[in-house]
C-alpha cells in the first residue's frame, strides 16, 4: 500500500492545530509529521511517472513527479497547504472576478481562483522551476491559466530585469536576499501595468516579504475591489505589517477577515444613481 493512504483522515486533527497558530509563527514540523515525510520520500522517489493526488480538504488535484519535495505533498495530504487562503477565497472571491495573482507555487491556490471565479486566472511567478508545475496543476483541476514568467515590482522598481533569490524549499524563494538561496535574474513588470493588461478586479499577493516594497504606494490599486495578501510577519516585523493594514485602509480598503497570515481587505461597491427628470437621484 502507498504510505500517502495511510494518511487519510489525519487532516481532521490538522484542522486543530492551524487555526491556533499565531501570526508570529511559521508552522513547525513535530517529530510525528518529520517520519511521515520520511515515509511520503520514499513513495516519491518510486514515481516512475506523474502521479496524480487530492486533497482532502478541497479536492483539488496536484499532479507531481519523482522530484517533488515530500514536505510540500505532506502538507497537501493533510490539508495544511495555505488551507486559511482556500478558504478565504471560497468566501471573497465571486463568479465573473478576475484575478492577478502575484506568487504562484505550485498552481493549487491558482486552480481554486479559476475553479470560484470561472475565468482564466493571470499568475504571476518568477521562479522558472515553477512554471511546468503550475501548468500541470492548472491543467489537472480544469482551471485556465495565463502564466506571466516575471517578477511583479512596485511602480517604483527603475529596473526591468531584477535579482531573485532561489530556494531548495521554493516557498521561501523570494526577491528579497535570503540566505542559502541561489540567485537568479528574472525580468519584471510593474504592478499597475500587469493590472492594466489583465484587467484584473481581483488581486491575491503572497510574494514572501515583498508585499513592503509592493505596497508603499496604492496608486496602482485604483480598478481592484478585493486585496487578499498574506503578510509574513514573523519575517517583516509587526511595524511594518500595520503599516501596509493602514496604507491599503486609507486608500479606501476596508479590512474585513483574515486567516493565518492572509488577510482581506475590500472596496465598498460603488452604487450608480440616476438623475431623474424632477432632479432627484436614484
Amino acid at each position: 500500500m502507498q504510505f500517502s493512504k495511510s494518511l487519510v483522515g489525519q487532516h481532521l486533527e490538522k484542522q486543530g492545530e492551524i487555526s491556533r497558530r499565531a501570526l508570529m509563527g511559521f508552522p513547525v514540523d513535530s517529530d510525528l509529521d518529520q517520519q511521515n515525510q520520511t515515509h511520503l520520500a520514499q513513495e516519491i522517489a518510486a514515481l516512475t511517472e506523474v502521479t496524480v493526488y487530492e486533497s482532502p480538504t478541497t479536492g483539488l488535484r496536484l499532479p507531481i513527479d519523482h522530484s517533488f519535495p515530500a514536505n510540500m505533498l505532506y502538507y497537501f495530504l493533510v490539508g495544511d497547504y495555505e488551507e486559511h487562503d482556500m478558504q478565504l477565497i471560497r468566501r471573497y472571491v465571486k463568479p465573473g472576478d478576475r484575478v492577478l495573482e502575484l506568487g504562484g507555487g505550485v498552481g493549487l491556490t491558482g486552480s481554486l481562483l479559476g475553479q470560484v471565479s470561472g475565468n482564466p486566472v493571470s499568475v504571476c511567478e518568477p521562479n522558472p522551476a515553477l512554471h511546468a508545475q503550475i501548468e500541470r496543476t492548472f491543467s489537472a483541476n480544469g482551471a485556465k491559466l495565463k502564466l506571466f514568467k516575471l517578477a511583479a515590482t512596485a511602480d517604483h522598481e527603475p529596473a526591468r530585469q531584477i535579482t531573485f533569490y532561489v530556494c531548495k524549499e521554493y516557498w521561501w524563494s523570494s526577491l528579497i536576499a535570503t540566505e542559502n538561496a541561489d540567485p537568479v535574474t528574472v525580468p519584471t513588470k510593474r504592478l499597475s501595468t500587469l493590472i492594466a493588461e489583465t484587467r484584473a478586479n481581483t488581486l491575491l499577493v503572497d510574494i514572501e516579504g515583498y508585499e513592503v516594497a509592493l505596497f508603499a504606494d496604492t496608486k496602482s490599486l485604483s480598478a481592484i475591489k478585493t486585496v487578499m495578501v498574506e503578510l509574513h510577519t514573523p519575517s517583516i516585523g509587526t511595524a511594518e505589517s500595520a503599516r501596509i493594514i493602514s496604507t491599503l485602509v486609507k486608500a479606501g480598503f476596508s479590512m474585513v477577515d483574515f486567516g493565518g497570515h492572509t488577510f482581506v481587505f475590500t472596496r465598498p461597491e460603488k452604487k450608480e444613481f440616476r438623475h431623474m427628470p424632477d432632479g432627484r437621484f436614484y
